[in-house]
C-alpha cells in the first residue's frame, strides 16, 4: 500500500483526506455537499486512486470555502508523488466535450474558455484555479462542445481523474533545466 494522509483546519473549515495512490477507485467522501461529493468520487474513480475525504464547514454561510479548502487538501497530499510532468485528456460524455492538460512545472497558471458565470460555474472555477496555485500546475480546460451543465462539469472531473490516472503510471520528467 502507498498510503498518504494530509489533514488542513482553518478557521473556516477541517479536511482531512486518505488516498492509497496504488488503489482502485474506492472512495468514501464526505463533504455534505451532495453534488461536490458526486464530482469527487468521479476524479476519484477515474484516477484509479483509493480516497476517505471528510469535511466540516460551516454551509448555513457558504460552500465557498469548503470547495476551495478540498481543493487546496487534495492539491497538497498529490503533490508528495513523483507523477508524468506533461498531461492531456480528451473526453465526451453526452453531449459534452472537453480537453484537459495539465504542465507539473513548479508553476501555477490556469485557464479556461468556459463562459458560462452561475455560482456552480464559479464555484467549479475556484476549485481549479486554487488546485492549480498550490499543486504548482500549469492547468488548462478547454470545452469544446456541451448542452447540459451537469455533463459539462462532469465531464471536467471525469477526465480531471483520467489525467491523474496517466500521471502516476507514466514516469517520465523533461526539463532542460535539469531540475522543476
Amino acid at each position: 500500500m502507498n498510503i498518504l494522509k494530509f489533514r488542513r483546519k482553518t478557521l473556516e473549515s477541517d479536511i482531512e483526506i486518505k488516498i492509497n495512490f496504488l488503489g482502485k477507485g474506492f472512495f468514501k467522501i464526505k463533504t455534505f455537499i451532495f453534488f461536490f461529493d458526486h464530482l469527487l468520487s468521479q476524479f476519484f474513480n477515474y484516477s484509479n486512486i483509493d480516497c476517505y475525504l471528510r469535511s466540516f464547514c460551516d454551509l448555513k454561510v457558504d460552500s465557498h470555502h469548503l470547495i476551495e479548502d478540498t481543493s487546496i487538501t487534495l492539491s497538497k497530499i498529490l503533490k508528495k508523488k513523483k507523477l508524468k510532468r506533461f498531461n492531456n485528456f480528451f473526453i465526451c460524455m453526452d453531449d459534452s466535450s472537453v480537453l484537459i492538460t495539465i504542465d507539473i512545472c513548479n508553476r501555477s497558471y490556469y485557464n479556461d474558455n468556459i463562459y458560462l458565470k452561475d455560482y456552480d460555474i464559479i464555484l467549479l472555477k475556484e476549485f481549479f484555479i486554487s488546485f492549480s496555485n498550490n499543486f504548482k500546475c500549469c492547468l488548462h480546460i478547454y470545452v469544446l462542445n456541451f448542452l447540459n451543465k451537469h455533463h459539462l462539469i462532469e465531464c471536467i472531473f471525469k477526465s480531471f481523474g483520467l489525467l491523474f490516472y496517466k500521471a502516476k503510471n507514466e514516469k517520465n520528467f523533461f526539463s532542460t533545466k535539469g531540475i522543476l
